[in-house]
């Protein structure tokens, strides 16, 4: 995983929703669970920088969320750069 203080903003959202997609897609469990390491540690960078992202688990299956995480899993792009 890069260094992600040294990534845009904009690559950092490219990355979360790629890891998000992939982990929801994968069929390997280690790939799953990475994938939403990755997509977690993206989404803390985002919010260090003052996004307002929700700060739940992207792990968990389901969530209270209205939509938002299955609209980042739809922009992103299985096995797309920042995913493991």
């Amino acid at each position: 995983m890069d260094d992600l203080k040294t990534l845009s903003t904009e690559t950092l959202y490219t990355y979360m929703r790629n890891a998000l997609v992939t982990s929801c897609r994968a069929i390997g469990h280690t790939k799953s669970h990475s994938n939403g390491v990755f997509a977690n540690a993206y989404r803390n960078e985002l919010n260090r920088r003052g996004e307002k992202l929700p700060r739940y688990d992207l792990n968990q299956i389901l969530t209270d969320d209205r939509g938002w995480r299955s609209s980042q899993i739809e922009l992103g792009t299985y096995n797309g750069p920042g995913s493991f």
